[in-house]
């Protein structure tokens, strides 16, 4: 079989990573790993076989990781490779040009009108910074402090819950069970994001996507979008 051969070489670079996911997939990857199970909440619209398929792809062409951890259940997360993180560039401008040029993104598929948006963490500064993009995208926005969290949690009964995770661990997990018992009661699930410096740290059950600080304002956007079925 003929090799195949380019005449462009923006012809090498779609054959990589072509395709109507390779490069949200990319986007999602640049600043951490992320678990196939986060992948998915954050991407609507894929299947769970196309996700397979796209990740393998990835992975093929040296642009991806896959690390597998020793845990009950087992762990598996992908992150960039120093491959991948060379189309990190191509992936931001893309990511730049949505926002300032496709009206779509700007005033339709991010509305955020209508979600009560419960943001916990206990510096004060994380909180206002938290809650201004939510007010800006027309959400309802509550901010507490780790504390008084669970009460607000019964009494709002937010529709999404943002977590800042620069919190003792057992204070974490005290309010991760907090929210799975929310849930049992009300019959419907309460996503959760969590926000910390230390990925490792912060994965918990109940906790749906996990993003690294610094966290920028498009992708929490596009998390609680996502997480809320605003995006289909």
């Amino acid at each position: 079989m003929l090799e195949k051969r380019y005449g462009c070489p923006v012809e090498v670079t779609l054959e990589v990573i072509g395709g109507k996911w390779k490069c949200t997939i990319l986007w999602w990857l640049r600043k951490s790993a992320k678990r196939f199970t986060e992948l998915m909440h954050l991407i609507p619209g894929i299947t769970q076989k196309v996700l397979t398929t796209q990740l393998r792809e990835l992975e093929a062409d040296g642009l991806i990781h896959r690390q597998v951890y020793r845990e009950k259940p087992p762990r598996v997360e992908y992150s960039l490779t120093l491959q991948g993180e060379t189309l990190n560039p191509i992936t931001e401008l893309m990511c730049d040009w949505g926002k300032t040029k496709m009206p779509g993104f700007q005033f339709g598929l991010l509305n955020l009108e209508g979600l009560h948006i419960l943001v916990v963490a206990d510096e004060p500064d994380t909180r206002e910074q938290l809650s201004v993009l939510g007010l800006i995208r027309g959400a309802q926005v509550t901010a507490v402090s780790v504390a008084v969290a669970p009460l607000e949690l019964g009494q709002i009964q937010p529709n999404i819950i943002v977590v800042d995770c620069d919190i003792s661990e057992a204070d974490l997990s005290a309010f991760v069970n907090q929210i799975q018992l929310l849930e049992a009661e009300l019959a419907r699930q309460i996503p959760a994001i969590a926000t910390g410096k230390n990925r490792n740290r912060i994965i918990f059950p109940g906790l749906r996507v996990v993003l690294t600080k610094p966290v920028e304002p498009t992708e929490l956007a596009a998390a609680i979008a996502s997480l809320t079925g605003r995006l289909g």
